[in-house]
């Protein structure tokens, strides 16, 4: 690896990760409230630190991320203190990512918990391929967002907006209220959309296990390993050609 690749992967691992992590972090607990606009910062609680940590451990089955390229014994005491930075900053920046795409408290909040709960434990059993993982991950993290922040905020917000109206009309004799949804204010919305891009983001950044041969050559800057002869192009280079040749003049 050229000493350019290396200062490269330096400053992905000791700046960019850990401080798209924290980024995440501090992101993921924003908040504002819709009638006075104060912020206030939630702290991850006990069960998004559970999803947290079993988000990490899918990452790593799934080889999205491998933990041995960032600790081990062939790894000096600071690389190795760095990749444990890297690795906690992924762990919180993971619990808080479910603090933003969570509801607060209420019926929902249990609902939603139970869905990411059982979502990541048939993740683990399944075990996709790193790709697969990756492209359901964000799948799920963009419909989370756009079920919490543009339907869920929608319904309840509190100038009684046209979704609203429909929703009460169709669920008559129902109250929303029942379920213990807050409203956020427009901020926080952005911010929680920051989030899950800058979370996406950091998977790409991480150091995964690579499975495809091809991949595994194309991160070398070497051409594909070429691909084996079908039993056409077989015949093809066995062919021999019976074509008499041209004598020469001198011979006779």
């Amino acid at each position: 690896m050229t000493p350019r690749a290396w200062s490269s992967l330096i400053a992905r691992e000791v700046l960019v990760l850990p401080a798209l992590c924290l980024l995440v972090a501090a992101g993921g607990g924003f908040r504002t409230d819709v009638g006075n606009g104060a912020w206030r910062f939630l702290p991850p609680t006990p069960m998004t630190l559970v999803l947290g940590l079993l988000l990490v451990g899918v990452l790593v089955r799934t080889g999205v991320v491998n933990p041995w390229l960032l600790i081990g014994p062939h790894r000096a005491g600071l690389a190795n203190t760095s990749g444990a930075i890297v690795v906690v900053t992924l762990l919180l920046a993971s619990a808080q990512l479910f603090t933003a795409l969570t509801p607060e408290a209420g019926l929902l909040q249990v609902l939603a918990s139970l869905f990411f709960l059982l979502m990541l434990l048939n993740t683990l059993a399944a075990r996709p391929t790193r790709g697969r993982a990756m492209q359901s991950l964000g799948v799920v993290l963009l419909s989370a967002y756009v079920l919490k922040y543009v339907v869920l905020d929608a319904l309840y917000a509190p100038e009684g907006s046209l979704a609203r109206r429909v929703v009460t009309s169709l669920l008559e004799g129902v109250s929303l209220g029942a379920l213990g949804y807050t409203s956020h204010g427009a901020a926080t919305a952005y911010v929680a959309f920051i989030v899950v891009l800058s979370y996406l983001f950091v998977l790409v950044l991480l150091p995964g296990r690579i499975d495809d041969v091809d991949d595994v050559v194309g991160r070398l800057g070497e051409p594909s390993l070429p691909k084996p002869l079908t039993r056409r192009d077989q015949d093809a280079t066995l062919a021999i050609d019976v074509r008499p040749a041209p004598q020469d003049p001198g011979d006779r």
